[in-house]
């Protein structure tokens, strides 16, 4: 009818153990949740980005052709002030990587566990 204690706490230690690793899974899912979210944020903002950027070329391009009155000189420009941009992300590329990188750093580091919660409650 009674249990042995040894094997009770055996089941309890067991248990908890059990209750750890599926703690740690959930949190680990959590995490590869959110940057795989934030990848897919990046790629939809990039995509829209680079359309935006093509038809405000094309209409810079249309424009400057009636200004040069020519539509090698139209795109020539257009070319030109793409060049530029390049050349500033490219010496900007540092910062752009230390910002989505420290990004990333915080998603997968994020500490939101609900026991600490639980234990700020109870002080």
């Amino acid at each position: 009818m009674f249990k042995n204690p040894i094997s009770l706490l055996k089941e309890k230690v067991t248990q908890y153990i059990q209750l750890k690793f599926e703690l740690i899974r959930l949190e680990i899912i959590e995490r590869l949740v959110n940057v795989m979210g934030y990848f897919a944020f990046i790629m939809i903002a990039i995509f829209l980005t680079f359309t935006f950027s093509l038809f405000v070329f094309f209409a810079i391009a249309e424009s400057l052709k009636v200004l040069f009155n020519s539509y090698v000189y139209g795109y020539l420009a257009t070319a030109g002030i793409i060049l530029v941009i390049c050349i500033i992300t490219g010496m900007l590329s540092k910062k752009i990587i230390r910002f989505f990188a420290g990004k990333m750093a915080e998603l997968l580091t994020k500490n939101n566990h609900i026991d600490d919660d639980d234990e700020n409650a109870d002080q």
